[in-house]
């Protein structure tokens, strides 16, 4: 399928459109073949970029697919995507101005293209000019620690993050631009669901240690109750809210 790509030019993200994704984490050797293939097979795309480095031409792990049909855009977020051998994190873009984004209340950002030499710190202290941070944090590599160059911001009002986005979904930081898309409601519906069978598994595993003796010994009740027990930590992360559990 057919696509147009950038790679020179500065992408602002000003002109966000409804067939418009993020694509986060993505590995430094991703090459725009291996980058338009993969997104390609969904469907038209209109426009790609890779984002650089404004002075050293090198990649900041992160980028932007247009389609020409929007509705492809939710099979996109609903598949995992290995690119390189790395998972990547896949976003919804607002339009700016767009009855999407006046209808859209949160108190969550997702940050992309955060510069690997930001501290939490420094990542508070700059969002916190624009209202009141309550959570923050910088997504890390399991085995390494370093950035994985995004990361989430909660403030303590919707109008803050209303007030940011309706600016447009790119922002200057410490030099370098960075990607801002509001975190969807429909992961806090999600996490609803989730907090629901957690606590039905946690009132299993409680059943289970309080009736244990009468259990028929065919059965590996430790081996069940330690399955449960990473089930309701993977559970945690998420109703955590990814925001300062995500690691």
């Amino acid at each position: 399928m057919g696509s147009k790509s950038k790679s020179d030019n500065p992408h602002t993200g000003d002109g966000a459109s409804p067939g418009k994704i993020f694509i986060g984490g993505l590995p430094k050797d991703t090459t725009y073949a291996t980058f338009n293939k993969h997104f390609g097979k969904y469907g038209d795309i209109t426009d790609s970029v890779i984002m650089k480095d404004r002075y050293t031409g090198q990649p900041r792990g992160f980028g932007f697919i247009t389609y020409a049909d929007p509705s492809v855009v939710d099979k996109v977020i609903e598949d995992t995507h290995i690119i390189n051998g790395k998972q990547v994190e896949i976003k919804r873009t607002i339009p700016k101005g767009s009855g999407q984004s006046k209808d859209f209340k949160t108190k969550k950002i997702f940050v992309g293209g955060i510069p690997s030499s930001v501290s939490e710190d420094e990542l508070k202290n700059f969002f916190s000019k624009y209202g009141k941070v309550l959570e923050h944090q910088i997504i890390r590599d399991h085995e390494t620690n370093r950035s994985r160059g995004f990361g989430f911001v909660i403030f303590d009002s919707e109008e803050v993050v209303d007030e940011m986005l309706s600016k447009g979904n790119m922002i200057d930081m410490a030099g370098t631009q960075v990607s801002l898309i509001g975190w969807s409601p429909v992961n806090q519906l999600l996490k609803g669901y989730l907090f629901i069978v957690y606590n039905v598994l946690l009132l299993f595993l409680f059943a289970l240690r309080i009736y244990q003796p009468r259990i028929v010994y065919s059965i590996d009740t430790v081996y069940v109750q330690n399955s449960i027990l990473v089930f309701l930590k993977i559970f945690l992360i998420i109703i955590g809210g990814g925001c300062y559990r995500y690691r």
